[in-house]
């Protein structure tokens, strides 16, 4: 017979080595397709949250833990109502993302299929969630939650700007991305996947940025990126080995006519 204390101390450590649980899917609206997901919600330019973990790496430093349940959001407010893709471009559970995607490619691939890029707002917004949190999943980084924590592999740029096998071999060499889905605790709370890690996603830049582009999200070797973490370095013409995208479209209601925000579903008012 085993011991009953032993038994709940045997519990008791399985429970804590358990990982995360995945964090909700609300599951398809019928104001978009069932391949996306409704991300509606008051969108503020600027938020704030208190680090509690930071983390010198080189010369940076890198939060890895934010004071949970704490945000100051500041700055114009924007009402976002908007269908998003659950997964990374193709937006194929199980498939493999799309990369070394420029905005400008982005752009026509989106709207070959009566879609466009997502904004940085709605991006923000559709990672954040309504509490917004910092991260995706939460307020702590956790490497295994999302395909965040690989280590990072030095680029042969000549081979990856060479044209036909050269830059396919150096992109396979490269590779360290997921299949879209693979990590099911990697779920915003409105039920977009992999917004933090696998492959960086262009969007649409806000209004003052250089160009018309920018990238969100990280890659498989930045875990501490988190959903406020543009980068706005790059032109749109600009493709690298770990860039791909995800698209967006305006809901629809029976009527055909976008449903309002006031009404908990979605559009952007800018």
């Amino acid at each position: 017979m085993i011991d009953p204390l032993l038994g709940l101390g045997a519990l008791a450590l399985a429970l804590l080595t358990l990982p995360a649980a995945p964090a909700f899917d609300p599951g398809p609206s019928p104001a978009c397709p069932p391949d996306m997901r409704l991300v509606s919600g008051t969108h503020h330019d600027e938020v704030q949250h208190v680090c509690v973990e930071p983390v010198r790496g080189g010369r940076a430093t890198h939060c890895f833990a934010y004071w949970e349940g704490i945000t100051a959001e500041e700055g114009p407010a924007t009402e976002i109502v908007v269908c998003m893709d659950q997964f990374e471009a193709p937006n194929q559970r199980g498939a493999r993302p799309l990369v070394m995607q420029s905005f400008e490619m982005a752009t026509a691939w989106c709207a070959e299929r009566g879609k466009r890029v997502c904004s940085e707002q709605e991006w923000e917004l559709a990672c954040e969630g309504p509490e917004r949190r910092p991260l995706a999943y939460g307020w702590r980084v956790d490497k295994a939650i999302c395909n965040s924590g690989k280590a990072w592999r030095p680029v042969d740029e000549r081979k990856l700007g060479a044209s036909g096998e050269v830059a396919r071999r150096e992109v396979e060499r490269l590779w360290q991305g997921a299949p879209s889905g693979a990590h099911p605790g990697c779920v915003s709370a409105f039920g977009v996947f992999d917004m933090m890690g696998n492959v960086e996603e262009w969007v649409a830049s806000r209004r003052g940025r250089r160009w018309p582009g920018a990238l969100m999200g990280g890659f498989w070797a930045k875990p501490w990126t988190g959903c406020r973490g543009t980068n706005d370095a790059h032109e749109p013409g600009f493709a690298f080995y770990e860039t791909g995208f995800r698209c967006c479209a305006e809901p629809r209601t029976t009527h055909g006519a976008a449903p309002d925000a006031r009404d908990g579903a979605s559009g952007s008012r800018r």
